[in-house]
C-alpha cells in the first residue's frame, strides 16, 4: 500500500467559496484526465491548423545541432543565418516551420516570422506569427499565440507566450479550453497564466469562467496542480434543495497537512436550519489508516438546539497475523442523521455501532477481542428489544487443516459480558468441540459430524437461577450427489447437472425456557439456512431437532466456458418431532417446513431473472416471494423491474432503466412503489446530457422517512470536462451505470 493518502486535485482562490469551481479530489480528477486523453478524436481540444510536412526527422537530426530545411538561405560567416520559403528546423525536441527564420550563432538564438508552428516532444504545439527563442536556455516569447497541450487535452489563445526555461511558460491575456475547435462552450480568461513543470503547479490572476458566454464564476487570484498531487484549497461545492432543510450550500475546504494525513473543512449553510461545520480529518501509514469526522450545528433553527456528530474509524495492522480496528459512532439526537446526514442511506439506520476489536489469524487458530456498544436511535425500540452491549467479547475458533477423507477437529468458542441498563445482565461461556469425517469422491460426498455444545452463565439482576448451564450433543450427516449429462438449448450446447442433497440432523431437547436471552434471534427463513445446526442465530438457544432436510439443485452450465446460464433449487424439511425450543416458548407441531424454491436464469445475453419463493404447503399460501427481471445489453442501455412479498409486511414493486434518450441525452429512473400503502416509498428521476466538454445532470428525489414524513430534493451538477463541476448530486444515478436491487 501506497504510503501517500489519495490524492485530491483542486483549484485554490482567495473567494472560490463563493462559487467554487474546481475539478474535486483523487478519484474525480484520475478519472478527468483519463476521459480527456481517451476522447474520440473528434472531441480533442486540437488547433485546427493542419500540421506541416516534415522533411527532418528527430532521428537524422539527435545530433545536437542546428539542422535545417528550406527554400533558400543567406549567410553571415559565424554570424548569423536567414532562411526563407517553407523553412524547417530542429533542435533537440523542437520542432519548428515558418516563413522566416533568422538563427544569431553568437547568441544562439532565433527570430521566427509568417505562419509559425512549434512543437516540443511534451506535446506542446504553438501557432504564431512571431517569435523570439533562445536555443540555449530555452527562453523567448511568441505574440498572438495559439496553443494546445499533449493528445488534445486542451486548447487556447495569448496575447503573449513567455518561454522561462525548459520547465516554465507564462501566457498573458490567455483563453482556454478543452472543447474541440469550433465549439467554444466553455472558457477560462486570465490576465496572467503561469504554468511550473519543476513545482508542477500553475497559478492565474485575474479570472472568469464563461459557460455559453456566461460569465458564471470570478476570482482575482488562482492556483492549481498540474499533476494529481494534491494541495491545499477548495473542493466542489454541493447545491442542491431538500424539503428538510431547505436549500443547501456546501463548500469544502482542503488542507494538504502531509504526504500520510490530510484534513477537510466544510461550511454548509441549510437555509431552514443555519450554517453547519464538518471536519475530516484523514491518516494513513505504512500498517495503519484512518479517519476521523467531526460535525457541529450551533443552535438549529428548525430544532432549537446544538447539534453535533462524531465518527471515527482505525484500521491497524500490528504483526502479520495481529490486526486491531475501532469503529466509533455519535449522533447528538436520534434525528440528526435524518435531518442533516449527507448519506440518504442514513436515514434508516435504527443503532450506531461502537466497536473494539483486536483480531489474530492464523492457520488453524483464530482469536477476537471485541467491545461492542450501541446507540438507538429509533424511540419505538424498547428497551426489552435493545440489544445488548458486549463488554467484552472473546471469541476462539481452531479448524485443522485436513485433506477429504480424513477426521477433521475443529472448535468454537465464546466468552461474553452482556450488558444493558435495567435487564437480566451476566457473562457466558460457550463451547462447541466437533469432529467431522468429510468422504468425498467425484459424484458423491458423505460428510457425518458430531459435536458437543456445552453453555453456561452467570447472571446478576435475575430472580432465578444465577448459574444455568446447559450440554446438549449435536450429530449431523451431510450427503449429496452430483450427476451430469450433455444437453443442448437451440444451437448452444450445454452441461446439465442434477444435485440431491440429505442433511440430516438430531439435536435432544433440552428445557431452556428459564435461560436469558441476550443475542438469541430467529434468522429469515432461507433455502441457504436449511443446512444450519442451529435454527437460532447466538448461543442463548439450541433448537431441539430430529428433522431431515431434502433439496435438489438442477444447473445449466455452458460447454464451452463453464458460465451458469440456469439454476433451479427446491427444498424442505420433515420433521420428525414436535420443535420444543422456541421463542417466545412455546411447541411448534409440524412434519414439514414451508417449501423453498430458487431460480436464476440467463434469457439470452441480455436478460437475466432472478425468483425466489416461499410457500406454505399446509395452508397452500405464499409467505415469501420475489421476482426480478434485468435487461442489459450494455451499461448504457438497462432496464430493471422487480416484485418482493413477505406476508402482512411488505408488497414493494421496484422499477428502474437508464436509456439514452437522443444523441447526448440519457434518462435515468426509480420507482419504488408500496402496493398495500398505495405509496411512492422511495423515486427519483434524472436527466443528463453531455458533450464532447461538459455535462450537466438534474435529478428530481423522493423519499419516505421512518417517521413516515416524505422528503424532496432537487440536485444538479454542471461539468466542464478537464477542468471543474458546479454542484454535486448526492445519488447520481447516471455514474451507477446500472441500478443493483438492495
Amino acid at each position: 500500500m501506497s504510503r501517500n493518502l489519495l490524492p485530491r486535485r483542486l483549484l485554490c482562490a482567495a473567494i472560490l467559496a463563493a462559487i467554487g469551481i474546481h475539478p474535486a479530489h483523487a478519484a474525480k480528477s484520475a478519472k478527468t484526465t483519463a476521459t480527456l486523453k481517451d476522447r474520440p478524436l473528434a472531441c480533442r481540444a486540437v488547433l485546427a491548423d493542419p500540421v506541416p510536412e516534415s522533411l527532418l526527422t528527430s532521428e537524422e537530426t539527435d545530433d545536437g545541432r542546428v539542422h535545417v530545411y528550406a527554400d533558400r538561405g543567406e549567410f553571415l560567416l559565424n554570424q548569423s543565418a536567414t532562411f526563407r520559403g517553407a523553412v524547417e528546423l530542429r533542435f533537440g525536441d523542437l520542432h519548428l516551420f515558418a516563413d522566416e527564420v533568422t538563427h544569431d550563432q553568437t547568441r544562439n538564438s532565433l527570430n521566427a516570422i509568417g505562419n509559425i508552428h512549434l512543437s516540443k516532444e511534451g506535446g506542446e504545439t504553438i501557432i504564431t506569427p512571431r517569435l523570439h527563442y533562445q536555443l540555449d536556455t530555452e527562453s523567448g516569447d511568441a505574440e498572438e499565440a495559439r496553443f494546445s497541450f499533449a493528445e488534445g487535452i486542451g486548447r487556447g489563445t495569448a496575447r503573449l507566450l513567455h518561454f522561462e526555461g525548459r520547465d516554465a511558460l507564462q501566457f498573458e491575456d490567455v483563453r482556454y479550453t478543452t472543447c474541440p475547435p469550433q465549439q467554444d462552450d466553455w472558457t477560462l480568461r486570465a490576465s496572467r497564466l503561469t504554468l511550473d513543470k519543476v513545482s508542477e503547479t500553475g497559478s492565474a490572476r485575474n479570472v472568469t469562467i464563461s459557460f455559453m458566454h456566461v460569465p458564471i464564476f470570478y476570482s482575482p487570484y488562482l492556483s492549481f496542480p498540474l499533476t494529481e498531487e494534491r494541495k491545499t484549497g477548495f473542493l466542489n461545492p454541493r447545491i442542491g434543495h431538500s424539503s428538510h432543510s431547505g436549500a443547501f450550500v456546501s463548500v469544502p475546504y482542503y488542507f494538504n497537512l502531509a504526504p500520510q494525513y490530510d484534513d477537510t473543512l466544510t461550511t454548509r449553510y441549510l437555509s431552514k436550519r443555519g450554517v453547519q461545520l464538518q471536519n475530516e480529518f484523514r491518516y494513513l501509514g505504512a500498517a495503519y489508516n484512518g479517519k476521523l469526522q467531526l460535525e457541529y450545528l450551533p443552535n438549529d433553527n428548525d430544532a432549537n438546539r446544538d447539534r453535533g456528530a462524531t465518527f471515527f474509524q482505525h484500521n491497524q495492522a500490528l504483526s502479520p497475523l495481529w490486526t486491531f480496528s475501532t469503529d466509533l459512532q455519535w449522533v447528538s439526537d436520534n434525528s440528526y442523521l435524518i435531518d442533516l446526514s449527507d448519506n440518504p442511506a442514513d436515514a434508516g439506520k435504527t443503532h450506531l455501532p461502537r466497536t473494539l476489536r483486536f483480531d489474530y489469524g492464523g492457520s488453524i487458530w483464530r482469536f477476537s477481542a471485541r467491545t461492542s456498544t450501541y446507540q438507538t436511535l429509533d424511540t419505538t425500540i424498547p428497551l426489552t428489544e435493545q440489544p445488548y452491549q458486549r463488554l467484552p467479547q472473546l471469541l476462539l475458533t481452531a479448524n485443522y487443516p485436513a485433506g477429504p477423507n480424513q477426521l477433521h477437529p475443529s472448535l468454537d468458542a465464546e466468552w461474553v459480558n452482556f450488558y444493558r441498563q435495567d435487564s437480566v445482565n451476566g457473562q457466558r461461556v460457550d463451547l462447541f468441540p466437533n469432529i467431522s469425517l468429510p468422504l468425498r469422491t467425484s459424484y458423491v460426498y458423505f460428510t457425518p459430524k458430531v459435536g458437543y455444545r456445552y453453555t453456561s452463565w452467570s447472571l446478576d439482576n435475575t430472580s432465578g437461577d444465577n448459574s444455568p448451564e446447559r450440554g446438549l450433543p449435536v450429530y449431523s450427516i451431510d450427503t449429496g450427489l452430483a450427476f451430469e449429462r450433455d444437453d443442448r438449448w437451440g444451437d448452444t450446447a450445454l452441461t446439465q447437472t442434477l444435485e440431491p442433497r440429505l442433511y440430516y440432523l438430531r439435536i435432544p431437547y433440552k428445557n431452556q425456557d428459564n435461560l436469558p436471552v441476550f443475542d438469541a434471534a430467529i434468522p429469515d427463513f432461507s433455502f441457504f439456512n436449511f443446512f444450519r445446526e442451529n435454527r437460532f442465530v447466538g448461543a442463548d438457544r439450541i433448537g431441539d431437532a430430529n428433522q431431515m432436510t431434502a433439496a435438489i439443485t438442477t444447473r445449466y452450465l455452458s460447454s464451452e466456458n463453464g458460465i451458469e446460464q440456469a439454476r433451479i433449487s427446491f427444498g424442505q424439511v420433515q420433521y420428525f418431532e414436535d420443535q420444543r425450543v422456541n421463542l417466545p416458548a412455546g411447541t411448534v407441531t409440524q412434519t414439514r417446513s414451508d417449501l423453498i424454491a430458487e431460480t436464476y436464469a440467463r434469457l439470452g445475453a441480455p436478460w437475466h431473472v432472478r425468483g425466489a419463493l416461499q410457500w406454505n404447503t399446509r395452508e397452500r399460501d405464499t409467505q415469501k416471494g420475489s421476482l426480478y427481471l434485468y435487461y442489459r445489453p450494455d451499461n448504457k442501455h438497462v432496464i430493471n423491474a422487480g416484485y418482493r412479498y413477505v406476508n402482512s409486511v411488505e408488497e414493494l414493486i421496484d422499477i428502474s432503466t437508464q436509456w439514452p434518450l437522443a444523441a447526448h441525452w440519457v434518462g435515468a429512473l426509480r420507482w419504488n412503489y408500496s402496493v398495500p400503502e398505495s405509496r411512492l416509498v422511495q423515486g427519483y428521476a434524472g436527466i443528463e446530457y453531455t458533450s464532447c466538454c461538459w455535462a450537466f445532470r438534474a435529478v428530481v428525489r423522493q423519499r419516505v422517512l421512518p417517521d413516515g414524513t416524505e422528503d424532496k430534493g432537487v440536485l444538479f451538477e454542471l461539468e466542464l470536462t478537464g477542468l471543474a463541476k458546479l454542484g454535486q448530486t448526492e445519488e447520481n444515478p447516471f455514474k451507477q451505470s446500472r441500478f443493483l436491487y438492495e
